[in-house]
């Protein structure tokens, strides 16, 4: 069941609520977060029990071993080898469950053996809550806990917002509001800004991400299928999915965070308008912001700190210390992004690509004696952002090589040439190019109230304009109206991008 399904919408999201709000008023504020609990393995149960199941494992699992973690401050050897086993066995989970038949095909490739692929049914989300597990016990073992309990740890780890495809929190910032024994299950101000993001979400998904998604789909699986390509069809496509995977997953983390301030719970951004950014590191700060979080806390900085240690110990040249404290760590850290998107070639590439420009990025800027003005590092950033999308979406390294190649004016095909609507498909990417450059985002519009965990910017109020959210009858109006066109708009139920994730 996704957020953009009927059922979603109209029954599972009303009766979780009700009960929510009539057991916070007749059972106490405890008893409420026992209810959240339970409807958030409902809701992900309701994907398959099998699933169920390899979630709740790896939530027991991880709870026990992150809570005998503290009371071994005395032993750090013994807490450090508990702590290196705990992360082996969700990786291990998540090298069984997502990469096997990825492995499978490269012994294949190499031995010609013809194994057959193994039928294992991957959990939605395994990534998401696998990674926020394992940061739960890094905290652990570096004694920043904040006092929680099982039931807290599961709306933690599994909160039916986020247990999808995130946003990925962190232990503190949910232990630290789920400890609050002051909760108020209904506000109705707070209700009305979440289906104020949540109707937002759902108007960026199905009317923009659903409705560029087919001549993206067209090109990329034409290419894939053998068909011509032209230079033109070529950078429609890679534009169109550009947008389709932007206002997806913005979408997605609008709806995400409206949830959960619906129940009272604050999740962090995720988005920012990353098409605005005029550096590939600046765009990694506005894009998926919460796993740029991630791996810059658990592992480029552990990465950075190591080859600080070398360059030190080496007496290493100025060149030679970038390398080890800057450039290779932000590699490797990308590089194990890319990785945690999906098994296959085109994520390790993809991730690969990302960390060569994010590398570049940070020797121009140390070593490089002329700034770009500011247009053509944004026509640079996004040329590269494009183009480190399209291996991202290919089906293979050679769809991507054509689909490049093409692009660039290198490719010479005499086969059929892929069909579309270039001038609807162009129109829609001029378009929503133009909402995601020139118009203000969710988070500005919504920012007197402010409905995420993060530290509010001192800008964020003037880049808002006349459209910022107010409590009033035409505010009222325009989301119910938002909301109507979004519902009303509802083919069928597509799943998110990043649900496969």
């Amino acid at each position: 069941m996704t957020f953009t399904s009927l059922n979603f919408i109209f029954i599972f999201l009303p009766l979780a609520y009700l009960g929510f709000v009539l057991t916070q008023r007749f059972l106490g504020a405890k008893m409420a977060l026992n209810f959240l609990a339970f409807v958030s393995l409902v809701f992900y149960g309701m994907w398959g029990a099998q699933l169920l199941i390899v979630l709740l494992l790896s939530l027991v699992i991880n709870f026990a071993v992150g809570n005998v973690l503290p009371s071994l401050a005395e032993n750090r050897t013994l807490a450090r080898n508990l702590l290196m086993g705990g992360i082996a066995t969700n990786l291990a989970m998540l090298g069984y469950l997502k990469y096997t038949n990825f492995f499978v095909d490269l012994a294949n490739q190499a031995s010609g053996l013809g194994l057959t692929h193994f039928d294992i049914a991957v959990p939605i989300g395994v990534s998401f809550f696998t990674f926020v597990q394992i940061g739960f016990l890094i905290d652990a073992y570096n004694g920043q806990l904040v006092r929680h309990d099982f039931t807290k740890y599961i709306i933690f780890a599994a909160f039916f917002p986020t247990v999808t495809a995130g946003p990925l929190v962190m232990q503190r910032e949910m232990f630290e509001q789920l400890g609050s024994e002051q909760l108020d299950a209904f506000d109705l101000r707070r209700v009305m800004i979440g289906i104020t993001m949540f109707a937002m979400g759902l108007f960026k998904k199905i009317i923009m991400a659903d409705a560029i998604a087919p001549f993206a789909d067209s090109v990329f699986n034409g290419t894939h299928g053998g068909m011509g390509l032209t230079m033109a069809t070529a950078w429609v496509g890679a534009l169109s999915y550009a947008m389709q995977l932007y206002f997806d997953f913005s979408g997605y983390s609008d709806m995400a965070i409206g949830l959960g301030t619906i129940f009272g719970i604050k999740l962090p951004l995720n988005f920012d308008s990353p098409f605005k950014a005029t550096n590939i590191s600046d765009f990694w700060r506005r894009w998926h912001m919460t796993m740029t979080r991630f791996f810059t806390a658990y592992i480029y900085s552990g990465l950075a700190m190591n080859g600080m240690r070398r360059a030190m110990n080496s007496k290493a040249s100025v060149a030679g210390r970038f390398m080890l404290t800057a450039a290779l760590p932000s590699f490797f850290t990308f590089l194990c992004a890319g990785v945690w998107h999906g098994s296959g070639w085109t994520y390790i590439v993809y991730g690969a690509m990302h960390g060569t420009a994010i590398a570049t990025f940070l020797g121009w800027r140390e070593f490089g004696k002329v700034k770009l003005a500011s247009p053509l590092a944004w026509a640079l950033t996004m040329t590269t952002v494009v183009c480190c999308l399209v291996v991202f979406r290919a089906a293979d390294l050679t769809t991507a090589f054509t689909m490049l190649s093409t692009m660039f004016g290198l490719g010479n095909s005499s086969l059929p040439a892929i069909a579309i609507d270039m001038a609807q498909a162009l129109s829609m990417v001029v378009i929503f190019s133009a909402v995601t450059l020139l118009l203000p985002n969710t988070q500005q519009i919504l920012h007197h109230e402010w409905p995420v965990v993060d530290t509010k910017p001192s800008d964020v109020a003037m880049n808002a304009g006349l459209v910022a959210w107010r409590p009033s009858l035409a505010t009222a109006i325009l989301t119910a109206a938002i909301f109507t066109v979004g519902i009303t708009s509802i083919t069928s139920t597509s799943g998110f991008v990043y649900y496969k994730f």
